[in-house]
């Protein structure tokens, strides 16, 4: 019961997150599930792609759909460039043969996240208005 609190108050936070900067919410789900040992990581890993699988961002598509603030050539390259890329880099995780370590992934997602919020934190410095 204590879990399924956890992960439900885990999955609101994170569709707000979603919702309103745009940056999928797994991470900070991630990190949270591994904070409160819920599940391994790599499973907790594989649980956050399955939920990514399914349309979670429909709402937010369609308020942005409203406002006609969607590019649909360059969401369909994106889509179909994640699809790709997203099976490259599972098969880095979970291959038997060149299996990368929980340590490895975890500094990784460290390395990429304090790069994307060092470039953000230096765009909203030199936005104008």
């Amino acid at each position: 019961m204590y879990e399924i609190l956890i992960e439900s108050i885990l999955g609101i936070i994170g569709g707000l997150f979603l919702g309103t900067t745009g940056i999928a919410p797994g991470s900070i789900i991630l990190l949270f599930l591994d904070l409160f040992k819920i599940g391994d990581y790599k499973t907790n890993l594989g649980s956050i792609l399955f939920f990514n699988l399914f349309p979670v961002t429909i709402g937010s598509v369609y308020e942005f759909y409203k406002e006609k603030k969607i590019d649909f050539p360059l969401g369909i390259v994106l889509l179909v460039t994640i699809i790709i890329g997203s099976y490259i880099g599972s098969k880095l995780v979970v291959n038997k043969k060149n299996e990368l370590s929980t340590k490895t992934v975890k500094y990784i997602t460290a390395y990429v996240s304090i790069f994307v919020g060092f470039m953000f934190l230096i765009s909203a410095y030199y936005e104008k208005k």
